[in-house]
């Protein structure tokens, strides 16, 4: 066939013999870096993933044990029949303020805590504990708090 406008004959079959060898050169030197590539960025959001449910694990771990051992140490310094004074007022204040700076400190599980609305539930655990020294009742209002966090730190060592 003749090219209309440069008076050049063309002929397809060696043309597309020649384009097929060109590609496939071409692919033999770039298809291996584009495997690495996508290989690294797949590997590059897993490792993102697991670094994040790691973090929301510690952040769990933390909170937990902090506020189980605001509860307990708070339990022993309001025992009936103790005297407070003021060093273990002192203590009890350090203790809630502790356990409030945790709450509101977490980074990866702020948004979960701020749907369990924690700071408000445990604030009002401790006032009610305040007003009646019962701890039955501090225990019973802790327990669900504990239950919800434990919960939903299982759900994060379920995904991985």
């Amino acid at each position: 066939m003749l090219w209309p406008t440069l008076g050049v004959h063309l002929d397809w079959e060696r043309t597309a013999v020649v384009v097929g060898s060109v590609f496939r050169s071409v692919w033999l030197a770039v298809g291996p870096l584009v495997g690495v590539l996508v290989g690294a960025y797949i590997a590059n959001r897993n490792q993102r993933k697991h670094w994040i449910a790691d973090n929301k694990r510690a952040e769990y771990r933390k909170l937990l044990s902090t506020l189980a051992s605001t509860f307990t140490g708070i339990i022993e310094l309001r025992a009936p029949g103790v005297a407070l004074g003021p060093a273990e007022q002192r203590k009890i204040l350090n203790l809630e303020v502790r356990a409030g700076a945790v709450i509101m400190d977490r980074l990866f599980i702020a948004e979960e805590i701020e749907k369990m609305n924690l700071l408000v539930r445990w604030n009002h655990a401790l006032r009610e504990y305040d007003k009646t020294l019962n701890s039955d009742a501090f225990g019973a209002a802790f327990s669900p708090i504990r239950d919800d966090l434990r919960r939903a730190a299982g759900k994060i060592i379920e995904k991985k």
